[in-house]
């Protein structure tokens, strides 16, 4: 397919976003922080809207929830202002998977409960069928198991019902019925269902798929009394590594290794709990407590008494830090509810919320600066016509392209940041606005500043981003990231900014194009070779 997406509709990058998000992480990111900038020029609520829905799925994956709960809000107020309920059922689900990570199971299940509601009214069976399958998830990590598979039934029965439906969808389901009959200890139960999974097509699976396929597989085998586990676990510490979505590799291990103590298998709950180790978000204290339970668990069985008791004043010590946060989380809310009661005008204002909705249209998510929605209306804007003195610049990054390729798009979007909050330290509100024009460009308009001030501004700029030390060896002017530049003035009345943009580029292209001839006669001299 093709990989220019700047060509592609909103609605082509929409339907690649879902073809993509449970087997590429990387891709489905940077398709929405496109489909974000390319909704944000169009004016799409609805495009916008999905990009943050989707954004916030993979910082879920990652297991981000700092950064996934920002983009959840973003996305909710946006939908809830509206009537995309459809999109409002993934959201909602979204959340429930969000309070799941973080151990608030019964916010969890309202959101589920909240996402099933929506999916119904649009009559959305696949949404219908993640929203059981979520609700059961609940039950399941409360050890009800019996109520937990009657959810997980009704979820894949509406898989069964629908005429199209993916192989993952029923993989996960039949997973987590495999995984509750375990824990009932129902051998008959769990090889029916696991049945069901070996008839799924094998050649239509995807990574995680096999990873579900090897958990249920397992399982299977402690139930029947195999003789040894060892082929199917080598194969699955092997088959994990592939995996991308780092929060299934997590919830699978855990399980996984509850069973290896079980049967006091030394060598592979270290293993796994090594890996537990690796993955494990340190932010998130209440993950942190149920691996430490495995840790203490391990430890009771294998370990030393000092080790042992290392690990349960480690344990101690999670314990009173989730009191602590508990505490201050419960005085935040009596705080809010205690405003909230001495006050009437807390309903944000029909007129606040289109303000708030015309700056998040007009910032860059990335890099926090306005965007090029936002620059083409300044241009166009009545009162910078009648402005005498007004000067604009156009920036980009150096071989950027060449960046991305070395260092990955996630370090990327890295340095986009930095750059970012290099640039708003030299804002000044109605003088000095940059904008990040798209991809790797940016640009700029001065207003009111002599030329001199502006070559100074875009100098200082520059030398800062240096300054950064950001490592680059893909760069052929430097071994840092670099930016380059060209700006163009008028003190004529009135601002033909067209021409101004246009001067702007060439400028931009005159200085680029002499960096890169100095550097060529530099490598001529010293024979170095690009």
């Amino acid at each position: 397919m093709d990989k220019n997406y700047e060509s592609w509709s909103l609605e082509d990058i929409q339907a690649e976003i879902m073809h993509v998000r449970l087997i590429d992480l990387k891709r489905e990111y940077e398709l929405c922080m496109i489909l974000s900038e390319k909704a944000k020029l169009s004016n799409d609520i609805y495009a916008l809207a999905f990009a943050y829905t989707f954004i916030s799925d993979f910082y879920l994956a990652s297991k981000k929830n700092k950064d996934c709960i920002r983009y959840l809000e973003r996305a909710r107020k946006l939908c809830e202002s509206t009537e995309y309920t459809e999109l409002l059922a993934r959201i909602y689900n979204f959340y429930g998977m969000y309070y799941n990570s973080n151990y608030e199971e019964i916010k969890a299940l309202e959101a589920y409960l909240k996402s099933l509601d929506a999916a119904e009214k649009c009559q959305n069976l696949t949404l219908m069928s993640s929203a059981y399958n979520n609700i059961a998830t609940c039950f399941e990590l409360k050890r009800n198991y019996t109520e937990a598979i009657h959810y997980y039934k009704k979820c894949y029965e509406l898989l069964q019902s629908m005429e199209k439906n993916s192989a993952y969808s029923k993989a996960i389901v039949l997973s987590n019925l495999c995984n509750c009959e375990y824990r009932l200890k129902d051998a008959a139960a769990l090889h029916a269902y696991f049945s069901r999974f070996e008839d799924l097509d094998r050649q239509s699976f995807e990574e995680s798929m096999n990873l579900l396929y090897l958990f249920c597989k397992l399982m299977y085998l402690r139930l029947h009394e195999a003789v040894s586990v060892q082929a199917v676990m080598e194969e699955l510490l092997i088959e994990q590594e592939k995996v991308e979505n780092r929060l299934l590799v997590y919830q699978i291990l855990k399980n996984i290794c509850s069973i290896m103590l079980e049967i006091n298998n030394q060598p592979y709950s270290e293993r796994l709990l090594k890996i537990l180790q690796a993955i494990e978000d340190e932010d998130d204290i209440k993950s942190r407590r149920e691996l430490q339970k495995l840790i203490v668990s391990y430890y009771e069985k294998f370990g030393t008494k000092e080790e042992l008791l290392q690990a349960y004043r480690e344990f101690y010590t999670i314990i009173l830090t989730i009191e602590d946060t508990d505490m201050e989380d419960n005085s935040s809310g009596l705080t809010a509810a205690l405003e909230l009661y001495r006050t009437k005008e807390r309903q944000v204002s029909l007129e606040k919320e289109n303000e708030q909705l015309e700056r998040l249209m007009n910032i860059d998510d990335l890099t926090n600066i306005y965007n090029r929605r936002c620059f083409n209306e300044d241009i166009t804007a009545t009162d910078l016509q009648k402005e005498k003195i007004v000067a604009v610049a156009m920036l980009d990054i150096d071989y950027f392209k060449e960046y991305n390729d070395i260092y990955g798009h996630q370090m990327g979007d890295q340095a986009l940041v930095k750059i970012g909050r290099c640039m708003k330290q030299y804002e000044k509100k109605g003088e000095i606005q940059f904008y990040r024009y798209g991809g790797d460009e940016f640009s700029a308009i001065f207003i009111g500043q002599s030329e001199e001030s502006v070559r100074k501004t875009m100098a200082a700029l520059t030398h800062d981003i240096r300054e950064q030390k950001i490592p680059h060896k893909g760069s052929r002017t430097a071994q840092i990231l670099t930016l380059s530049f060209g700006y163009a003035f008028s003190s004529q009345e009135p601002v033909d900014m067209t021409v101004l943009i246009r001067q702007a580029d060439e400028q931009l292209y005159q200085h680029k194009k002499l960096r890169r001839q100095r550097c060529k006669h530099a490598d001529a001299v010293t024979g170095n070779v690009q």
